[in-house]
């Protein structure tokens, strides 16, 4: 069953009770009221997901994006198949990073960050520039082969904590 209205906005009000600071940076998403709100084809902008990998020794893992050129979390767009938020998180990594499912565990329901950023305009792909309204889950990685998934990653890699794109969410990692 496709993600729904109703699911996100639960998503983020168990959010705000956590991170009540954030209201200003997740008003975008309120904003949302139809299933266009989570379609690739909306150019004033459209959900994504995202997995904060962690594993054992503190490190997440990045991969390093082909179209951005730019070290990320894996995630992306939402599926008509997935059933919630964080299971389009946990396939975007399985798909980009080629980690058994099995040796990913979600940490907590409720979304670790919300981030709203720009996305440049990619030709290649017909789409113009966008916003992306990414919100991201944290997940405890075990032992995991990794295979990045040559079409849209460059590498993956695990990284310092600090690597990553948000000092904010960084620091949550650390609380």
């Amino acid at each position: 069953m496709p993600i729904t209205i109703a699911h996100l906005k639960d998503q983020l009000a168990a959010y705000l009770d956590r991170w009540p600071g954030d209201a200003e940076s997740v008003a975008p998403l309120l904003a949302l009221d139809g299933p266009e709100g989570f379609d690739r084809k909306t150019m004033t902008g459209h959900v994504t997901a995202s997995a904060i990998l962690v594993n054992a020794a503190g490190e997440v893992l990045l991969i390093h994006h082909k179209s951005l050129d730019r070290w990320l979390q894996p995630g992306g767009h939402v599926e008509p198949a997935d059933d919630s938020l964080p299971d389009a998180a946990m396939r975007e990594a399985v798909e980009e990073t080629g980690i058994e499912p099995a040796a990913l565990t979600l940490a907590d329901p409720v979304p670790i960050h919300v981030d709203v950023h720009a996305i440049p305009a990619n030709p290649r792909k017909g789409e113009g520039a966008h916003w992306h309204f990414d919100v991201r889950y944290l997940f405890h990685c075990g032992d995991a082969e990794l295979s990045p998934q040559a079409e849209e990653v460059h590498a993956a890699e695990w990284r310092p904590a600090t690597d990553l794109d948000s000092a904010e969410l960084t620091e949550r990692l650390s609380i």
